[in-house]
């Protein structure tokens, strides 16, 4: 790491954030991301020096909306959108209200399915124990709502504020480093919602693995775009 990031950890004014490194998202795991054991080691190293540190955690009621399993004939990395809810074969656990209403609610006017994961109390819930948990300050739990999803660890899909930034604020954290799961979802919604609301970024494209490798160098260029430090190297 080079000097000017490796400066950060010292900094009382910089918090590392953990994003979602938890069973269902590594290897084995119900939405695994390929390769995403493999930063565990830099990621523990870097809490072990970090003053701060905020574990994120995906915590999913049995349910969720956003699973697939909730939507009869729909699968796993399908698109729901407004326009399936004019489907006279469009069936869900939930009625055609909430989704609609959810479906509103969220920037983008969709959701992507996912397969059933990081239901609160399984085992893929847990946050991957050969992380030092005993250096996190704060285990933040998100997406615990059963209508709404929750990428960003600062705010839900509808824009319900998680709690994050307060927390933050009363630390008097100024930056934010970012490493974890996955790089172009919640690690990516997470540094966005971190600039809007005028932290420093930091995002570490090394300690991040992807869904989607080949949106790699998009999502970097975005983020990018709108002032936050890439660790690429």
């Amino acid at each position: 790491m080079s000097k000017s990031f490796s400066s950060h950890s010292e900094d009382s004014n910089t918090a590392l954030i953990v994003i979602d490194q938890q069973y269902d998202f590594e290897p084995g795991g119900q939405l695994p991301v390929t390769q995403g054991d493999e930063i565990l080691d830099g990621i523990a190293q870097l809490m072990r020096t970090y003053k701060e540190v905020i574990v994120s955690q995906d915590s999913h009621p049995a349910g969720h909306i956003s699973f697939a399993s909730s939507y009869p004939g729909k699968k796993p990395y399908d698109l729901l959108t407004l326009d399936d809810l004019n489907d006279p074969h469009f069936h869900s656990h939930f009625t055609k209200e909430v989704v609609r209403d959810y479906l509103k609610s969220v920037p983008e006017k969709n959701q992507t399915l996912w397969p059933d994961h990081c239901v609160s109390g399984t085992h893929g819930w847990e946050i991957d124990k050969r992380l030092p948990l005993d250096k996190a300050s704060l285990i933040l739990r998100k997406g615990n709502r059963t209508e709404c999803d929750s990428y960003s660890a600062f705010k839900e899909n509808d824009g319900l504020p998680t709690g994050l930034e307060g927390y933050l604020r009363e630390k008097k954290i100024e930056t934010v480093y970012l490493v974890g799961l996955a790089g172009d979802f919640c690690v990516n919604w997470t540094a966005r919602d971190a600039v809007r609301v005028g932290f420093k970024v930091i995002y570490d494209s090394t300690l991040t693995r992807f869904v989607n490798p080949q949106n790699k160098n998009r999502v970097l260029q975005e983020l990018k775009s709108l002032g936050i430090l890439i660790k690429e190297v």
